[in-house]
């Protein structure tokens, strides 16, 4: 099952409840709202979807099948900047 983690290249700083971030190879400048900070937190240590969205769904009163949905597509924009990576 596919696992995700963060990518330690990203220079990182947290103002406030948010998350900005710096990738030094692109040159891409990004910044993550609260509930992709909280997500970003979660992906410092390997982690399975699965896992992650039952530890989002203990701190967020949410529906699961949205916080799936959107759990889902916020890693697939990562994985496409190259914020965070897989581990088989």
């Amino acid at each position: 099952m596919e696992r995700f983690i963060q990518n330690k290249a990203i220079v990182q700083s947290k103002i406030g409840e948010e998350v900005v971030m710096l990738d030094m190879d692109s040159g891409f400048y990004f910044g993550l709202n609260s509930v992709a900070s909280v997500i970003w937190g979660l992906l410092e240590i390997e982690i399975g979807f699965e896992e992650l969205i039952n530890k989002l769904m203990a701190q967020f009163e949410v529906e699961r099948s949205l916080c799936e949905t959107d759990t889902k597509a916020l890693l697939n924009q990562m994985l496409e900047k190259n914020i965070i990576r897989t581990v088989a």
